[in-house]
């Protein structure tokens, strides 16, 4: 058998949020979850996140995105999002997030 790099299956990922269907049968419809540590997992459509809370396509998508293009510092940045909501009740404005990006990215010694 052969094997995948992490960059093919990173592609095959974009591809299938992209909304290519590579099945060939029903669709295996789940909703996702998203754990405080920032990962995602899925349950069944009327299934209740045992972990976590429930998030969108598009807001896993934009997670993964996160992820994938900022490697470590997309990961980070969904750790402090997930536990600003946690010890605020609410989710990070427009300001807030650009200050822990800007914190985050000068902690990595880039600049922007």
């Amino acid at each position: 058998m052969g094997t995948f790099t992490e960059e093919t299956l990173l592609k095959f990922q974009e591809m299938c949020a992209e909304g290519m269907d590579f099945g060939e049968g029903e669709p295996y419809d789940f909703k996702q979850c998203l754990m405080s540590n920032g990962d995602i997992y899925g349950v069944e459509d009327g299934e209740a996140c045992d972990k976590g809370k429930a998030i969108t396509d598009a807001q896993a998508k934009k997670i993964r995105a996160g992820k994938s293009s900022k490697g470590e510092s997309g990961v980070r940045m969904a750790k402090l999002k997930a536990a600003f909501r946690k010890k605020t009740g609410r989710e990070m404005n427009k300001e807030e997030m650009q200050k822990a990006a800007w914190m985050l990215n000068k902690k990595d010694g880039k600049k922007g």
